[in-house]
């Protein structure tokens, strides 16, 4: 067996080795830029007979990677610059994010995905069906890859998350092309979801991601401008202490973000952090003890008034326990981080709801609930 897989390997790298390049910062683009409108990290432009996508690095401001699409049924242009080559409409994938899961189900290509890492976190029901029944092909965990099954796949692309300093270990070596998804890197809810347009030319969904995209911003957009008229902005905190930290999002973090546009005076925006702050409880309370409202996102059971203080009694000296006006996310049971970072719009109107309800009539709780008494 070790034979064969080894066989494989050789064979595997030999045939995408032509699909792959160098990417180079100097080489002129001439075409036509797509106007991406918030994100920052992304520049796509449409030249004649492909198309180029350049992605910047978070950490680094450089290039990180430059992607060059062709569509299959046209010949290779001799004078593209370097650069992976993808053919695309891209239609056997290995993805690792369910994320990235529910957004190629979102727009219509859910039978593009063969593969998936962390199987079991995959909640798209026709996702899940496929992986039962052996359609999609299980390949371990994204921290210790199945390289055999990976190999036997032989994707066309695997869609990876980078991380600052970090590499992709087994996947490196197998030389299959990486799309490295880094709108979560984004300093804007828009900013990220902007992403849709460069996933849906991947795999042949363009026009779809788009028109997605521009429904999504003109949504969010429009509600933000309503709620910016507000008399009133009701402060407010988040999230739950871990261990010895209460991590809460930046002022500028995409939550931060969110809360602002929501109409909330959230309370640790004040940071200009793009990522979370560890903060001690202390400085928490000092801060936030007579805050209007609490939201927080946990996993695992479900949580009470009474449980609450079974784990922390410290809870129990901030003013929405107090008057209990605590709204709860439980991500054991809601789809919460597989459908907002692609509709900002739908989380945004979610928390309208919950901080100015004046603004949004009839509108049913999709993700938070009002945390029950025992």
């Amino acid at each position: 067996m070790k034979n064969i897989f080894n066989l494989l390997l050789i064979i595997s790298t030999l045939a995408t080795a032509s699909c792959s390049g160098y990417m180079s910062e100097g080489e002129a683009i001439v075409g036509d830029t797509l106007q991406l409108r918030h994100a920052s990290l992304l520049t796509i432009v449409e030249c004649d007979g492909y198309t180029v996508t350049d992605i910047k690095n978070p950490w680094s401001g450089r290039l990180l990677h430059r992607y060059i699409l062709v569509d299959k049924k046209s010949s290779v242009p001799a004078d593209i610059p370097r650069g992976t080559l993808l053919r695309t409409p891209l239609d056997n994938l290995l993805i690792f994010s369910t994320v990235h899961a529910e957004l190629i189900c979102q727009l219509g290509r859910a039978n593009a995905v063969s593969g998936v890492c962390e199987a079991e976190y995959m909640t798209q029901p026709v996702l899940k069906e496929r992986i039962a029944n052996g359609t999609i092909v299980d390949c371990g965990s994204t921290l210790n890859i199945n390289s055999e099954r990976v190999v036997q796949l032989s994707p066309q692309a695997i869609w990876v998350l980078p991380y600052e300093n970090g590499g992709y270990g087994k996947l490196e070596r197998l030389h299959y092309p990486l799309i490295e998804c880094a709108e979560y890197m984004e300093n804007s809810p828009l900013g990220g979801a902007e992403w849709v347009r460069f996933y849906g030319r991947l795999i042949g969904e363009g026009k779809k991601a788009d028109s997605l995209f521009n429904v999504v911003e003109n949504n969010y957009i429009t509600l933000r401008d309503k709620v910016s008229h507000c008399d009133t902005r009701p402060t407010l905190m988040c999230e739950l202490k871990s261990s010895s930290a209460w991590y809460m999002p930046g002022g500028n973090s995409t939550m931060g973000q969110l809360y602002n546009d929501a109409g909330a005076n959230y309370l640790f925006g004040y940071h200009n952090r793009t990522g979370s702050l560890p903060m001690a409880f202390e400085a928490v309370l000092d801060r936030a003890s007579d805050a209007d409202l609490w939201l927080m996102k946990y996993g695992g059971a479900r949580k009470t008034y009474k449980s609450l203080l079974t784990e922390f009694e410290g809870y129990a000296h901030f003013r929405p326990y107090k008057e209990r006006n605590i709204y709860e996310c439980r991500l054991s049971e809601k789809r919460f981080y597989e459908e907002t970072p692609f509709r900002p719009d739908i989380l945004l109107q979610e928390l309208v709801s919950i901080i100015h309800p004046e603004f949004v009539k009839d509108y049913e709780l999709r993700y938070y609930e009002k945390m029950q008494e025992e």
